[in-house]
């Protein structure tokens, strides 16, 4: 496993921050945007992805101290444990879910929204010399497995990811719900810098 924290540029277009990336021979520009009055930072990354035998993730590492996740499945969503209490814990390696999880303390949360990502993990990890844990949540983006299909994921994507601060349940789903309604609408509009890029990723 090895983190991307190397960048090739970062600069502001238009009202976005663009930031490119290039690994093995693939690459990504990732475009950070925050309208304004909204509490979701919008991604979207556009990937050319060439690699085999690969998986790459997408991890955000937040303050949140909690010990389950709450998941969209097909008609609601569940609760799942994401301690490390016995070896079936640890060795469960991602679990599925569709537009949303969620991460909470009581008094504070934190939802990822997507319009094409299915895998999804999450660990504990200790919080530096302050003490204490966060919780890290990575969304599985691309596979580049041989079998069945060696031509896995290749090619160009563009994937849309919201991360929402402060949010409960309620606006997981309203969030979800409005990335893959965002998502839809831009490629109804016909080819554009992002939709005629646009394939989705299969987890």
């Amino acid at each position: 496993m090895r983190d991307l924290t190397e960048v090739e540029s970062i600069g502001v277009e238009g009202e976005e921050l663009a930031v490119r990336r290039a690994f093995g021979a693939s690459s990504v520009v990732e475009r950070l945007s925050l309208r304004r009055g909204s509490r979701t930072l919008e991604l979207v990354l556009d990937i050319d992805w060439h690699e085999r035998q690969k998986l790459l993730k997408l991890a955000f590492p937040l303050d949140v101290h909690t010990d389950h996740a709450a998941s969209e499945i097909q008609f609601g969503h569940l609760r799942r444990p994401i301690h490390t209490n016995t070896s079936w814990d640890a060795a469960r390696f991602e679990t599925v879910a569709h537009r949303w999880v969620h991460v909470a303390e009581p008094d504070f949360g934190v939802a990822i929204v997507n319009d094409s990502t299915y895998g999804h993990d999450f660990r504990r990890e200790q919080r530096d010399e302050r003490g204490g844990t966060i919780t890290t949540a990575r969304l599985s983006l691309l596979r580049a497995a041989l079998f069945p299909d060696p031509e896995q994921d290749q090619g160009r994507h563009s994937l849309r990811i919201g991360l929402v601060i402060g949010a409960e349940v309620a606006d997981a789903i309203r969030e979800g719900t409005g990335s893959i309604s965002r998502s839809a609408a831009c490629r109804a509009r016909g080819p554009s810098r992002r939709s005629s890029r646009s394939t989705r990723a299969r987890a």
